[in-house]
């Protein structure tokens, strides 16, 4: 067969991807039940890449994800083509230690949270802006990741495009998480509850200004990039860390603006929440109808979201790592054919591993992961 010809068939793959995926935000029936990939330390295990040329020698990290989502034909969508862990550091504040430099060259790289920033800098971002302030801690105190990451930047469009070419559609570009994220990296999770405990008010004048400066970004990056959809979410934000009060005041005030702004940008949100929500379940009736997608990381009741969240929110997970992991091939078939029969037979069910596929999963696990989805009648 023609180059040419194949390739158009690819596309047509491709958009019969994306519309199976779109069609179970908006809680429309589907033909087949999404599958989404999450998960890049894996492919790069099992396509028997170097971790350290992984997060570094793009275009070879790009066709080991090709190689692998063809491999995988009911793979529906990807959560990113390629990455690079050190960015983690511009939404954690903390360094993050790298295969081949800090670690062994097939180690999986690893946050080093300690303390970075000082109580003295909550005043000086409020005297010169988040901005500046923040530019020079990444340079200064975290190793420059920004500056780390400028081949990342460049081959992004590139790698995206071959997925695309490949038939799968990227379902996360641009990113968002909130102040609080940053802080509790930056100053340690204990010294962090410390000062919100002390300084409250201190601390509630930084987050709005730092909020000012990150929404304002990621509203750019949206409309500059037009992505399918983005990841907002975090870690630390999770309910179970902070009373309803503490919670609404500190996460939420600052979470939902991004989210409402992606849905009137036509961008979807997958949130990705980590850790328990089961609290705020019903606080995120809040958002738009049919327009989020919601994904869980095995710590929230999922079967519960959907009775509360009913046919307003899709929901994407939520395979434990554990799971994947330890478990048989056997085990994670019948745990995704079930989770599909409670949660969404019809539609509003996108199948994925609870966060990421865990770099040590089992290869016949996964396999019978992405199968069930294939092999269940809609």
């Amino acid at each position: 067969m023609p180059v040419k010809q194949q390739r158009g068939l690819l596309m047509n793959d491709y958009y019969s991807r994306l519309r199976r995926t779109l069609a179970a935000v908006d809680m429309k029936p589907v033909d087949k039940i999404p599958y989404s990939y999450s998960g890049p330390a894996y492919v790069a295990k099992r396509q028997k890449l170097p971790m350290k040329d992984y997060i570094s020698d793009f275009p070879r990290a790009a066709g080991a994800v090709v190689d692998f989502l063809k491999a995988h034909p009911g793979i529906d969508s990807l959560h990113t083509p390629i990455t690079a862990p050190y960015l983690i550091s511009t939404t954690w504040l903390s360094k993050v230690c790298l295969p081949g430099i800090e670690l062994p060259d097939d180690e999986l790289w690893q946050v080093d949270e300690r303390e970075v920033l000082l109580f003295d800098d909550y005043n000086k971002i409020l005297e010169t802006g988040y901005g500046p302030w923040v530019d020079e801690v990444l340079k200064n105190r975290l190793g420059d990741p920004l500056g780390k990451a400028k081949g990342f930047f460049e081959y992004q469009p590139e790698a995206v495009r071959r997925v695309a070419e490949a038939g799968v559609p990227v379902f996360s570009g641009v990113s968002y998480s909130s102040p609080l994220e940053r802080f509790c990296g930056g100053r340690t999770l204990m010294k962090f509850f410390l000062d919100l405990h002390e300084e409250p008010d201190l601390i509630k004048r930084v987050f709005d200004a730092v909020q000012e400066y990150l929404l304002g970004e990621f509203i750019s990056a949206v409309k500059r990039q037009k992505p399918i959809a983005t990841w907002i979410g975090g870690w630390r934000v999770a309910p179970e860390l902070m009373s309803h009060e503490m919670w609404t005041k500190y996460a939420w005030a600052y979470l939902k603006p991004a989210i409402i702004a992606a849905t009137e940008l036509g961008v979807v949100p997958v949130l990705h929440f980590d850790s328990s929500w089961d609290r705020e379940i019903e606080t995120l009736r809040e958002l738009p109808p049919r327009k989020c997608i919601l994904m869980l990381d095995g710590k929230t009741d999922m079967r519960r979201a959907r009775a509360i969240l009913d046919d307003r929110m899709c929901l994407l997970g939520d395979v434990p790592a554990g799971l994947l992991a330890f478990g048989t091939a056997s085990e994670v078939y019948n745990y995704v054919t079930k989770l599909i029969e409670d949660v969404g037979p019809k539609t509003g069910l996108i199948v994925s591993s609870g966060c990421d596929n865990p770099i040590n999963a089992k290869d016949d696990n996964v396999d019978a992961m992405i199968q069930a989805t294939a092999d269940y009648a809609v």
